[in-house]
C-alpha cells in the first residue's frame, strides 16, 4: 500500500478533471441540477464506491455504541446494517444538495470549479498521510501491514502533492480555498480524536470514511461561502 499511496492522489486528479469537464466549457450549458448530480456520481463511478464501502462500515460501527473491540468486529463484518444505509443516504443527500446550491445560487467562476476539483486530490493526500502516521487500531490489521514499511519517499511525495494542490486552490480562489483547507484541517483533527476514542486508532475502513466525509464537508463549506462571497 505504501507504494500505491504514491499514486493515490492521481485518482483524485482524474475525478477532479472529470468534474471540471462537466461544469466548464460546452457541458456547462447543461441544467445545473443535472451537472450537480453528475458531479456527485463521478467519484462513485471512478472508484467503484470503494471509499463508500469503508464509510458505511465505519458508520455502522460508530452507531453501535459498543466497546472499541465490538466496533472493530463490526468493521470486519461483510454485512451492512440499517445505520450504514441511513448514513449513506444522508451523505448523498448532503452532497447533492450542496452541489446544487453551489451551481444554482450563482454561476461559479471556472477558477472556483477547478479549486473544487482539487478537493479530491487533497482528501486522498491526507487520507494517505493519516493512514501512515495515525495510530493503527489493529497492530496485525491490513492497514498496519500495508503501511508498516512506508517509505520516506511516499511521505515526501504525498506532502508535495498536498502542498501543490492546496497552493493552487488558494491561487485560484483565495477565500473559498481557505475555507476548503480549513475544513480539511478541522476534520482531520476530529478524525484523529474520533478514531482514537471509538476504535483505538485508524483502519482501512476509517480511511474510506475520511475520504467520503472530508470531501463532502469541503463541498458544503464552499457552497455556503459562495452565498456570501462575491
Amino acid at each position: 500500500m505504501s507504494t500505491s499511496l504514491d499514486f493515490f492522489p492521481l485518482v483524485g486528479a482524474v475525478i477532479g478533471a472529470l468534474v471540471c469537464l462537466i461544469n466548464i466549457g460546452p457541458a456547462a450549458a447543461l441544467n445545473p441540477v443535472v451537472r450537480a448530480l453528475a458531479s456527485v456520481l463521478i467519484p462513485i463511478l471512478v472508484t467503484g464506491g470503494f471509499h463508500l464501502d469503508g464509510f458505511m462500515d465505519t458508520s455502522d460501527a460508530l452507531n453501535s455504541y459498543g466497546e472499541p473491540g465490538k466496533k472493530l468486529e463490526i468493521l470486519k463484518d461483510p454485512h451492512i446494517g440499517a445505520f450504514a444505509v441511513i448514513s449513506l443516504v444522508k451523505l448523498l443527500i448532503a452532497a447533492i444538495a450542496f452541489s446544487v446550491l453551489l451551481l444554482t445560487w450563482k454561476d461559479p467562476e471556472p477558477e472556483t470549479v477547478v479549486a473544487c476539483g482539487l478537493i479530491f486530490v487533497v482528501s486522498r493526500c491526507l487520507s494517505g498521510l493519516t493512514s501512515l502516521f495515525f495510530k493503527k487500531a489493529r497492530k496485525s490489521g491490513m492497514l498496519s501491514r500495508e503501511t508498516e514499511s512506508g517509505r520516506k519517499g511516499t511521505v515526501v511525495l504525498l506532502i508535495i502533492q498536498l502542498t501543490a494542490a492546496s497552493a493552487v486552490m488558494l491561487i485560484l480562489d483565495l477565500f473559498r480555498g481557505c475555507g476548503m483547507i480549513a475544513s480539511f484541517a478541522l476534520f482531520t483533527l476530529y478524525y484523529r480524536y474520533k478514531t482514537s476514542k471509538e476504535f483505538g486508532g485508524v483502519t482501512g475502513d476509517t480511511a474510506g470514511y475520511y475520504v467520503s466525509m472530508s470531501e463532502t464537508l469541503a463541498l458544503c463549506v464552499t457552497a455556503i461561502l459562495n452565498i456570501f462571497l462575491p
